[in-house]
């Protein structure tokens, strides 16, 4: 059989293997609810979904804290060529088929890369799945819609890289260049820059290390290499542009275009040592299907750190398959040390500032607006994968002598002490059970779960060993052992693996609310902070009578409206809790002003802001709300309360000036400020307001998301106040000319409107878009005609 048709079968069996266990999510009839898969990526796909239906170009999301950048916003991954899916198929299969694609398509780069690592097909087999099936790989393809599939890019840039390296003249070149501008532009589309910056670095590492080994002439190759790579870098620009142009009009006011994260935020969630355990045991971290059961057992481990990854596993099988082969001479080369000293350095990196020199990135500026130093436990686990391709095929090569029968040896021997330390009042007893105390189930009852799963791992484990030795240390290798090995590391990557594919029936998520019969006539929903529990092993407390799934979860969280959960259902949210710093810096420190205030002061914010309804528990209702309905969700008792609804757009006649940002803030929560008639603008010094004017007559002709068009009858001058997040993208035009657009109440839009009748129109600039989409079609077109060019050459006569 050629090695063609051996990569396409063996291709062909991965898809197989791992999309058959997951038909019902594929057909969708259950939908991926992990993390930020139902909280922000589903509820944002489905506003995007129906404005574009509506034929609106979904430039700001209405729904998310008085309106939020949206194609602008990396986070929300609607740019990315995946989103035809909801063409053809039902949302929720459109939905999780972008997860799942990716995953197989990160096990077709890592193999591709293997190959041009020069591993032969069986062993490039072996990498594909070890990294594709790997704890973070799968971590990412389960709940995050940007991370997943900028991981899955990440092996064929680096693949393009080599053959960039590798290229002998200007038609080679050009085509590398082509194929690496294509798949970075596409990873930077997917929207994780953290991702795409450890992906340049390894690229350039690779660049760096194949110039230095190369023979012959170096100027000339390192002249083909810049060549190349500045314009793979103008080509992925170019097919980004309609993200990251208009991102670039917006980034100086997004939190982390302004934001520096502090020493503790910049360190958030690193890569613990003892997670190491989880090589050997990958369901150490529990099943993330459930709140009890053994779930986060090891949560307190954290110490309050997000569990941002939730399994770090390279897999059993390779993991041994790299042990064993790095006790063989023939295993170390220049290729298996560059893959090993840069899998050290990232996982070192990894640590956070457990590793001191990480605090040489915490003093770069640029560096500091990004968080989870744990990402650069991604890279370890490619070169990792690419190390067991290695030594799967030095185990080939020669028989395995008394060194690689230790290594196995001492592997099965750790089973062996796991599977015996597991029983009860064990050593697994003695370790865990102090971290139990305080947990909302009994350790009576976790205890028996995390035994029964450890000890299953132990003997997946041995079996690993077993499987291993039998293959190798029984007479010569067999064609095809290499395959046969990663059809096994597949399977045995299943048991901890396919749980993180949590999904819920998709019937039961697309029911509304029962609540939002009182919230459907309009306004917006403040939902008390409070409400959001990332800690799903602590949400018991708040819901006592709650199924310990997170599948179960994710329907009461629709059910309490937590944001995002009900802008599907049409609800508007005026603040959001945003971790990830997607969003305004000023809506950011405008909620954080609200959070932190007075409930007096905080109804005024929300009253400010466009806010007509407020969700709380039971006793925390604002000042001006009146309680409209009670309501209990898993013995969790909540209150919806509301005022009078406040228009979106208003006329101020009273202007106040403040210095500083938090100087308007302050003011507009205060009773000196009257929002009927008053807008605090900024300005070099504070200064007091004069006298409110008779109020204008306002006349709206169209209320969109990013646009407001109205007819304002002036008896004096005044300012337009309309409840949108300020960002320089937008724009406004006064009787036909340019009007400036100003910062008003520390979050608002506010365009001065003098005495007379005048036309304003408020709008969301699409130029950048536009420009954008026009350099992203050029570039296409210039990789096609490179491809066409290619294929050309190639055809024989």
């Amino acid at each position: 059989m050629s090695r063609r048709a051996r990569a396409l079968l063996s291709g062909l069996a991965v898809v197989i293997l791992f999309l058959l266990p997951l038909l019902p999510e594929i057909l969708g009839a259950r939908r991926l609810v992990f993390r930020d898969a139902h909280m922000t990526h589903w509820p944002w796909r489905r506003v995007a979904m129906r404005m574009l239906s509506a034929g609106e170009v979904p430039f700001v999301n209405d729904t998310a804290s008085g309106g939020q950048p949206f194609l602008a916003n990396p986070n929300a991954v609607l740019l990315y060529p995946t989103l035809l899916l909801e063409k053809v198929l039902p949302p929720a299969a459109a939905f999780n088929l972008h997860y799942l694609i990716h995953v197989l398509w990160a096990f077709f780069g890592a193999r591709a890369l293997a190959s041009r690592f020069g591993l032969s097909s069986g062993a490039a087999f072996f990498s594909g799945v070890a990294y594709a099936f790997s704890g973070t790989m799968l971590s990412y393809g389960s709940a995050f819609a940007n991370a997943g599939p900028a991981a899955s890019w990440l092996p064929w840039c680096a693949a393009a890289t080599i053959d960039l390296l590798r290229a002998d003249s200007v038609r080679r070149v050009l085509g590398a260049a082509a194929a690496g501008g294509l798949a970075f532009g596409l990873q930077l589309l997917a929207g994780e820059p953290a991702l795409s910056l450890l992906t340049v670095l390894f690229c350039a590492v690779l660049a760096v290390a194949g110039w230095l080994g190369a023979t012959g002439p170096r100027r000339p190759r390192a002249l083909r290499i810049a060549t190349g790579g500045l314009l793979a870098a103008v080509l992925a620009g170019a097919i980004a542009a309609p993200l990251l142009v208009p991102l670039g009009e917006i980034v100086r006011l997004t939190y982390r275009g302004q934001h520096l994260y502090s020493e503790s935020a910049f360190g958030a969630s690193p890569f613990a040592l003892w997670r190491a355990a989880e090589w050997f045991f990958p369901r150490l971290s529990g099943d993330p299907a459930a709140l009890g059961e053994g779930a986060h057992w090891q949560f307190r481990l954290h110490e309050g750190e997000i569990v941002y990854i939730w399994c770090v596993t390279f897999g059993v099988l390779p993991l041994l398959a790299v042990l064993v082969g790095a006790v063989r001479r023939d295993f170390w080369s220049g290729k298996t040390l560059l893959l090993a000293g840069t899998g050290l350095v990232t996982l070192l990196f990894s640590l956070g500032f457990a590793f001191p020199l990480y605090r040489l990135l915490y003093s770069v500026e640029f560096l500091r607006r990004f968080r989870y130093p744990i990402k650069f436990y991604l890279l370890t686990t490619l070169c990792v994968a690419l190390l067991a391709g290695f030594g799967v095929e030095a185990l080939r090569r020669r028989r395995p002598g008394v060194r690689e029968a230790a290594v196995l040896g001492l592997a099965l021997l750790v089973f062996a002490i796991g599977f015996a330390g597991a029983t009860p009042g064990g050593l697994l007893d003695r370790v865990v059970r102090p971290y139990l105390t305080g947990f909302p189930m009994p350790p009576e009852s976790l205890m028996p779960a995390i035994r029964r799963v450890f000890r299953a791992d132990a003997l997946l484990g041995a079996g690993s060993v077993v499987l291993l030795a039998v293959v190798f240390f029984t007479g010569r290798p067999r064609r095809g052992a290499a395959d046969a090995l990663a059809v096994a590391a597949l399977a045995l990557a299943f048991p901890w693996g396919l749980p993180l594919f949590v999904s819920a029936d998709q019937r039961q998520l697309a029911r509304p609310p029962d609540v939002l019969r009182y919230v459907k006539d309009g306004g917006r929903l403040y939902a008390a902070p409070e409400l959001a529990d990332l800690a799903l092993a602590e949400t018991r407390t708040a819901h006592p009578k709650v199924s310990p799934t997170v599948a179960k979860l994710a329907r009461i969280q629709i059910e309490e409206m937590i944001p995002a959960t009900a802008a599907p259902f049409g609800v508007r949210y005026i603040f959001d809790e945003d971790p990830d710093g997607s969003y305004g810096w000023v809506n950011r420190i405008a909620g954080e002003v609200l959070t932190a205030s007075r409930p007096e002061e905080r109804a005024r914010l929300v009253r400010l802001y466009g806010g007509r309804w407020a969700l709380a528990e039971g006793g925390s209702a604002l000042p001006g709300f009146a309680p409209v309905t009670g309501f209990s969700v898993a013995g969790h008792g909540l209150v919806l309360h509301e005022a009078p609804a406040a228009p979106e757009l208003r006329w101020a006649s009273r202007v106040h000036r403040r210095a500083s940002l938090s100087g308007a803030l302050e003011l507009a929560r205060s009773d000196a400020f009257r929002p009927e008639t008053d807008v605090v603008l900024s300005g070099s010094r504070d200064e007091p307001a004069g006298r409110a004017a008779a109020p204008a007559d306002l006349r709206v002709f169209a209320l969109t998301a990013d646009r407001a068009e109205v007819d304002v009858i002036a008896p004096a001058d005044g300012h337009v106040i309309w409840s949108r997040t300020f960002f320089p993208a937008w724009k406004a035009t006064l009787d036909g000319s340019p009007a400036r657009v100003l910062l008003a109440n520390g979050r608002d839009l506010a365009v001065a409107v003098p005495v007379g009748r005048h036309r304003l129109e408020i709008f969301w600039n699409p130029r950048g878009f536009r420009a954008g989409a026009a350099l992203q079609a050029a570039a296409l077109l210039a990789a096609f005609a490179i491809a066409v060019i290619e294929v050309s050459r190639r055809r024989p006569g």
